[in-house]
Parts: structure tokens; C-alpha cells; sequence
């Protein structure tokens, strides 16, 4: 027997004597749903697998999640870009140091299935145990609603980190006077602000003590981030600052390799046999332990084709083409249909995002959410990342005459990506 196990299972059960108390086992109700289901309610949403949490509203949903952070007061860190699409490379850098996958928050009007938003995070532990999530405000969502949502996140937060990419000063001005007015306007529970340069960090300092003039949140600047683990190192660092003590119970790990904990799997080889039952008899014999061979190995995370997922996407009404591709090598995962062939539709995806993202920089506007729909006479192309896979995405070809935009969007809600 495994006693490492039996040690930290067991060590509250109370050992059966007679079979009386067999025959009449004592039980406990427990009144309440997510003590049952073994979820606090300490943060946003309800977890409905290792990586979703849902979250049902009926306002709109910046209204919600304000209340939501009021009513629990979770502690949370929250990523934003500035001329930039950093943070969510910097929450697929931290699942991925532990063969894990980055969170998905879906908010869903009551009564209907489609999401109006979606927010990305990983959960970091503290010393203690305690998860703090770490939120990217690039939100899945219309325009109005992305602005609002990240308005919300960075208010609510402990730390608010602001990752500002390679900008002119004035583009830089411009895309933190919002910022700055918010502040002025409040409410604004947040009284700690990061700012970590990716790029140039030349008038930096000033830029972050005129957005700080007059208001109660204080605005550090770090030196230049040329990685994601120096900026995990700064946010770690800012945080451990916050709660005194690098070594405290509330201490965040500042080595991004070792941030998030790695998913527990199941194993397949572990044996068990029949626990004593004192005044029963003498238990049966343990089982014959089964050969490796006749094993059923368990599903791992991450073993899940994306060729599934594309094959499912493809039975979309209208669909003739579609692919999974890699944003930054350009290289396609998985592919049906056709023509256009795989190669083609990463390549082109690739440079409407790149497009994109170029005129939203140019006009100051800050990074395009990648996401886009083009018509033409005959087809329709959509282009859209796959939520929970930050840099992935997916590229469709629908004849126009076979299909409707509006409910392909619906459908491809439907489609649950690789876990």
C-alpha cells in the first residue's frame, strides 16, 4: 500500500469497529453547493472543468464583473498592453512552463449560450497555497466592451501591470489618457500600477508620473524587459513588495518556470487492496495486480488532436476550407477541406493579422484583436484565435452563397478547442 497516500487521505477517516456501523454509516449534509463540489467562492465565475469558469449575467457585463470583484474582493493581477500583444505570450509562456493551458472566463447572458465575452488568466499559488490569477485585459469581445472590461480589471486589481511596446511619445500620450481619465473619474480601488517597458523605456518615468499626478495610485516604472521571465520577475518582485516579505505566506514565485504547478494526472500503475475491517473477519486476498500490458492508460492533457477540432469547424454550413496554423511560424496544425491548401491560409492568416495589428499601432489605437471577416462576391473568409491557445488561430473559407457570418460565429462558440 501506498502509505504517502494513505497518510494524506486518510488520516480524518474514522476506522469501521462493529457492523452495526457498517449497516448504518454516519453521513453529513452539506447545505452548500460549492463546498459540495469543492470550489470557494473566493473568486469569479463557476469552474465547470480544470480550465473553464463560467460566469451567468444579466446586465451588461462590465456592470457584472464590477460587482462580481465587489461582492468576492478577489485578489488578482491584470496584464495590459500598450502597443503591444505581449500579454497573452506572457500567459502562454507561464502555462506552458507547466504543460498546462491558459484559463478560459466565459460570461454568458442568462438563458443563452453564446458568450459575449471571454477572459484569459492562469492561476499562480501563493506560499500559502492560495491561487491568484493573473488576467490578460486582451478580452474576446467587441470593441466598446474589450475598453470597458479592461477599464474594470485594472481598477479591481491588486497590482495592474501595463506592458508598453516600441511607441513614439505622443502614440504613448495618447493610448494612456484613457487610462489617466479613468483614474481622475474613479472608482478606482487599485493603488498600485507597474509599468514595464518592452521596447524603448526613453521618457518613460515622466509618462509615469504625469499619469500618476493627483491620483492616490502610485506608478513604478522597472528597467527594460527583454524576456517574459524578466517581466514575470518585475510583476513577482512588485507583488512580494506589496505584501512585505519575499519569503511570506503571501510571497508570489518570481521564477516563471516554476509559477504555475504542473496538472496532476492521474497514474496508471498505482495498486490498492481492501482496508481491515475489525470484527468482520479476516479480508479476502488482495487481487492478482494486473499485468503493464493490459493497462488502460489515462487521457493526458493536451493528447487531443486538432485535427478533431478542425474536422468539426469544417462541418459548418458553407465551409470549404479551414486551418489551424501557428501565428508566429506561420506553419499549419491542422487542415480540411480545401482548396485553398493549408500552406496558403496560414500564410495569408498570418499577414491579416500582421496587417491588422500594423494599422491599429499606425493610428494609435494600440494591438487589433485578432479577429477579423471578409466578404466577397462569393466567399466569406473568417479569421479568429482559438480561445485558451494564445497564438493559435483559425482561418475559414465559407461560400457565400451557402452561409450566414452571424451564425457561423455562433457555431464556432460551440466548438470546444484542444485541452
Amino acid at each position: 500500500m501506498n502509505r504517502v497516500r494513505e497518510e494524506n487521505h486518510w488520516s480524518d477517516t474514522a476506522r469501521i469497529q462493529s457492523r452495526e456501523d457498517l449497516l448504518a454509516p454516519r453521513t453529513q449534509i452539506v447545505s452548500d453547493r460549492d463546498a459540495y463540489l469543492g470550489q470557494g467562492r473566493y473568486d469569479v465565475g463557476r469552474r465547470i472543468s480544470d480550465d473553464q469558469v463560467e460566469l451567468f449575467v444579466t446586465t451588461d457585463v462590465a456592470t457584472a464583473l464590477q460587482q462580481e470583484f465587489t461582492l468576492h474582493s478577489p485578489e488578482f493581477i491584470a496584464l495590459h498592453d500598450l502597443g503591444t500583444s505581449a500579454s497573452l505570450r506572457l500567459l502562454s509562456n507561464l502555462a506552458g512552463a507547466a504543460d498546462a493551458r491558459v484559463q478560459r472566463l466565459s460570461v454568458r447572458r442568462q438563458g443563452h449560450g453564446v458568450a459575449l465575452a471571454v477572459l484569459q488568466f492562469v492561476e499562480v499559488p501563493l506560499a500559502n497555497g492560495t491561487p491568484v490569477r493573473v488576467y490578460s485585459t486582451d478580452v474576446n469581445g467587441d470593441g466598446g466592451l474589450r475598453a470597458n472590461l479592461a477599464r474594470v480589471l485594472l481598477a479591481h486589481s491588486r497590482l495592474g501591470v501595463l506592458m508598453v511596446g516600441e511607441l513614439p511619445p505622443h502614440a504613448l500620450t495618447a493610448q494612456l489618457a484613457p487610462l489617466r481619465e479613468a483614474l481622475m473619474r474613479g472608482p478606482w480601488p487599485n493603488r498600485d500600477l507597474l509599468m514595464v517597458p518592452l521596447g524603448s523605456s526613453v521618457a518613460l518615468a515622466a509618462q509615469g508620473a504625469q499619469l500618476a499626478h493627483q491620483t492616490p495610485v502610485a506608478v513604478h516604472v522597472t528597467p527594460h524587459a527583454a524576456k517574459p521571465k524578466h517581466v514575470w520577475t518585475f510583476v513577482g518582485g512588485a507583488w512580494n513588495r506589496l505584501h512585505g516579505a519575499a519569503d511570506g505566506a503571501r510571497a508570489l514565485p518570481t521564477e516563471l518556470s516554476r509559477a504555475v504547478p504542473k496538472p496532476k494526472v492521474p497514474s496508471t500503475e498505482a495498486t490498492t487492496e481492501p482496508m481491515p475491517l475489525d470484527g468482520m473477519g479476516t479480508p479476502p486476498p488482495p487481487p492478482m495486480a494486473p499485468s503493464v500490458a493490459s493497462i488502460t492508460p489515462m487521457p493526458v492533457p493536451g493528447a487531443t488532436s486538432w485535427q478533431t477540432y478542425v474536422d468539426r469547424c469544417a462541418l459548418i454550413k458553407g465551409t470549404i476550407s479551414c486551418c489551424v496554423f501557428d501565428t508566429h511560424s506561420m506553419h499549419p496544425m491542422a487542415a480540411a477541406g480545401g482548396p485553398p491548401g493549408a500552406d496558403r491560409l496560414a500564410q495569408q492568416g498570418a499577414a491579416l493579422l500582421s496587417a491588422m495589428n500594423d494599422a491599429s499601432r499606425a493610428l494609435g489605437l494600440g494591438p487589433a484583436r485578432a479577429e477579423a471577416s471578409i466578404s466577397t462576391t462569393s466567399h466569406h473568409l473568417v479569421l479568429r484565435p482559438v480561445p485558451g491557445h494564445p497564438g493559435v488561430a483559425l482561418h475559414m473559407v465559407l461560400l457565400a452563397s451557402a452561409s450566414n457570418l452571424t451564425l457561423t460565429r455562433m457555431q464556432l462558440e460551440r466548438v470546444e478547442p484542444p485541452r
